[in-house]
Formats: structure tokens, sequence, C-alpha cells
């Protein structure tokens, strides 16, 4: 088995930190989220109909990102899917709780061929991530090639002595982020070939503050049913011209007449030493010059290096300016950082 994600005290924090920046690579085993297996002839048609992304012409041995949406075009989860073969899909989630997810499918499986089983128990995953995770990763799987690879790339070995491992490029704590899935049986090997490699399990923290930085949202954090996939920055994933699936009225309204009134954004708060008055996720956001609610903090973040935090938040359109002081609901002062692409 991995080992379990350590939790830092901020000495050890810091050596995590400065062991990524030295080597350019990190891997996180992930408490959360869940790993599916999708059986049976009609899979694909299923989710290409209740999912934002077109999937009908996903080949064997690829991978895309869809949507999972309710009748509000809110966002219940944010899935790889990933084409083993005509009959068998592995889908994969970052959300905190599968039940949402799992019920987003089958409430619409009615005479579909097609059944979810849940196998986060019989999988293990990591995150590679870091400037030089596909170098790195050349070293721990040499038998696959990572030298020219896109978002969406799978690489993969079947049927080795310890089963199966996947390596699915996700871009999910930046550039050139891969998502390593393999069968327990194979989950020492691929552990003991990351430690040969020089690398250590990264804490929480800086897995956390490698995706605030890099802008990337996260299902359970940003990508909730309090938002849509326009807010969240997510329009990459969604096909206009695919016709119906789940909330895709709502969606196509909000985009066509220009309804959005919100975006993901990064914030950023200059900390003193004791980290009294830091902002926290969660907590509401407040206009400069009056106390109405102008948006929440999602996700928070920092290295400790600089004496800043680093954070995600939901603003209105209105208050997105890059380098505008804000005040949450505690009396913290935040500013606006300037907008990137998220990936994937």
């Amino acid at each position: 088995m991995g080992s379990a994600t350590p939790r830092c005290d901020a000495a050890n924090l810091e050596k995590a930190f400065s062991a990524f920046a030295t080597r350019g690579a990190a891997y996180f085993e992930p408490q959360f989220g869940s790993t599916f297996r999708h059986i049976g002839p009609d899979t694909l048609d299923l989710l290409h109909r209740l999912t934002t992304n077109s999937l009908l012409d996903l080949a064997d041995g690829s991978a895309r990102r869809t949507i999972l949406t309710n009748e509000k075009g809110r966002i219940i989860d944010v899935l790889w899917v990933l084409k083993r073969s005509e009959q068998e899909l592995i889908l994969v989630s970052d959300a905190p709780e599968a039940a949402e997810t799992i019920q987003g499918i089958e409430r619409f499986t009615i005479i579909e061929d097609a059944e979810l089983i849940d196998e986060s128990d019989g999988l293990k995953r990591w995150y590679v991530f870091g400037p030089k995770a596909s170098e790195v990763l050349g070293e721990v799987l040499p038998e696959l090639d990572f030298s020219s690879t896109e978002v969406g790339s799978i690489r993969g070995m079947d049927g080795t002595e310890c089963g199966t491992v996947l390596a699915l490029r996700t871009d999910a704590a930046g550039a050139t982020s891969w998502l390593v899935i393999a069968e327990l049986a194979a989950a020492d090997e691929v552990v003991s070939r990351l430690s040969r490699a020089g690398l250590s399990p990264a804490p929480d923290e800086l897995f956390s503050h490698v995706r605030i930085a890099n802008r990337e949202p996260i299902a359970g954090n940003e990508l909730t049913t309090e938002v849509n996939p326009l807010e969240a920055g997510l329009m990459h994933l969604i096909d206009f011209d695919k016709g119906c699936y789940v909330g895709q009225e709502v969606i196509a309204r909000l985009d066509t007449y220009d309804k959005v009134q919100r975006s993901l954004v990064g914030i950023t708060q200059k900390v003193d030493a004791s980290y009294q008055g830091q902002m926290t996720a969660g907590e509401r956001i407040h206009s400069d010059d009056s106390a109405r609610n102008v948006g929440w903090i999602t996700s928070i973040g920092g290295d400790g290096s600089n004496g800043e935090s680093i954070g995600l938040a939901y603003l209105r359109n209105s208050h997105c300016e890059v380098d505008r002081a804000l005040t949450t609901k505690e009396g913290a002062t935040i500013r606006v950082l300037p907008r990137t692409h998220q990936s994937g």
C-alpha cells in the first residue's frame, strides 16, 4: 500500500517545500476523490448525454474531462473519462464524497446497459506534479514514453506481474501534472520507484499551494453546486454544439445573454509571523467601500517564505480588477491577483 498523506508542522513543511524546489517535482496521495469503472455498451453514450463535453469521438486509450451538472446548471462534479474499450470506462473524480456523483449518473440510467462500480478501494492514486514531473515519471516508469504529451494523454502498462498502472496528464496542479493510477498489487512498487527517483510524499499543504498558485480549481472547494461551469472558468470543457445534457439550457442562456455575474480569481494577503487575522476558506468577502457581500474564499495556501498567503475566491465581476483591495468578514485585507488560464 502507498503511505498516507502526511500533515506537516512548520519545520517539516519548510523541508517539503525546499525538497520540491530542489527536485522540481513531488508526489501526493490524495485522501479524497473516487475512481469508478463504468461498464457496458451504453456507457459512453450515457455520459455524453449527461455531461457538458462531447465524448462520442473519444478514442480507445484516450481521456477527456467533462462536467456533470444538475438541472440548475450547477456543478456536481468534474470528471476525467478514460476510455479503456468500447465497453469499459474509468471515471476519476476529486469530489470529497462520491454519493452525489453516483446519484447524478444513476438517476438517469434507466434502460441503458451501463453499470457504475466504485473501485476506489481497489485502485490507488497519486498526483505527480511540478515543472519536472514528466521527466521524473520517465525515470519512475522507464517502460513508457513521457517525452511528448498533451493534457489528457494516457501512458499505461497492462498485464505486468504487479498489475495495471496508468498515468494520465491532468495538469491538476499546474503544467505537467500527472495522475498515476495503479491496482493495489502494484501500489508498493509504484511508491518504491517514486522514492528511488528522489521524491518524498508531499503534504496536503504543498499540493494545495501549488494548485492554488496555478489557479487550478478542485471539486469540493471551487467546483461545487454553488457555482456553474462558466463562473468556474471551465468554458473549455463545454461543447456548445453537441446538444442536450442536464443543465444545458441554463448554461446556454447564461452564455448567450452574458449573465455570468461572478468569476473565480486568485487572491493574496500579507501576513505577519503570528498569522493573526489570516484569511480562511469559506470566509465571506466584502467590498472595500461598504459591508456588501461580494464573494467568498474557497481555498488558501502559502509556503511561508515571503510573508504572503494566496488563495482562490469567487468574486462579483464588478470587483475582479487586478490589485483591487477587498476586506474579508473578519477584517483581513486581500488583493486580487492577475488571472491565468485553467488547464485540462
